[in-house]
């Protein structure tokens, strides 16, 4: 056996018992696979199912009868079934008064948003010396007013230029004239010196070609020049 399969005496006893772990592991598996397992008998759980069942319709019953003595023959309907109705819609909390922009004070103002003391405060200032705002874009020429959103501010606040105070061209003194905000004291001095020489100016056109302002001036002026 030596000199066949060069095999020593240890290993041999070492591959005999090897094979003999082998096989003794797959007989324990046949002898263990071959006993037959517990089956699942559903029967057994039939009883539980029908007490389920019986709970679960005793359940319905007391939420019809429930109904039943609340809205008796009426037929109910599911609240989450209804659409919601134009009085269950989301309403503001309070209606926005708006403001004349042009006859409001300060004290007003400071109710808007994005409006402090001083900002109102400046905002009245220019608007008197103006004589009142035409158009929301002159906002823009109060340096406090530069970076807020005109357009937002048309929620709170409006323009009745029917209060604009008019500037007689013709009757005004120097003091009047230079402190519009459009109006200079080079074109206050032309002013009154055509008065003082000529008379009274008819209109924009003549003031136009007195000063010779140009033309976006002079409609910058339109809304509170008068010339009687």
């Amino acid at each position: 056996m030596k000199t066949k399969l060069h095999f020593t005496r240890g290993e041999w006893a070492a591959a005999l018992f090897l094979l003999t772990i082998m096989t003794a592991g797959n007989i324990y598996y046949f002898l263990c696979d071959i006993h037959p397992r517990p089956s699942c008998d559903v029967h057994q759980y039939e009883a539980q199912f029908q007490r389920f069942a019986a709970e679960q319709k005793r359940l319905d019953d007391s939420i019809v009868a429930a109904r039943q003595r609340t809205y008796g023959d009426r037929p109910h309907i599911r609240s989450d079934t209804i659409p919601p109705s134009k009085s269950q819609s989301r309403q503001p909390m309070y209606d926005i008064v708006k403001l004349d922009l042009n006859s409001c004070d300060t004290d007003a103002l400071i109710t808007v948003p994005q409006f402090g003391s001083k900002r109102a405060a400046k905002l009245v200032e220019y608007r008197d010396k103006l004589g009142g705002f035409h158009s929301f874009s002159q906002l823009q020429e109060v340096y406090v007013m530069q970076n807020i959103d005109t357009v937002k501010l048309k929620t709170y606040l409006y323009i009745n230029k029917q209060k604009i105070r008019k500037l007689n061209v013709n009757t005004a003194t120097y003091q009047e004239l230079v402190s519009h905000p459009y109006i200079d004291a080079y074109l206050t001095k032309l002013i009154l010196r055509h008065r003082e020489k000529n008379g009274p100016i008819r209109d924009l056109n003549e003031l136009q070609q007195i000063t010779h302002a140009y033309p976006e001036l002079i409609e910058k002026l339109r809304p509170y020049l008068v010339f009687s």
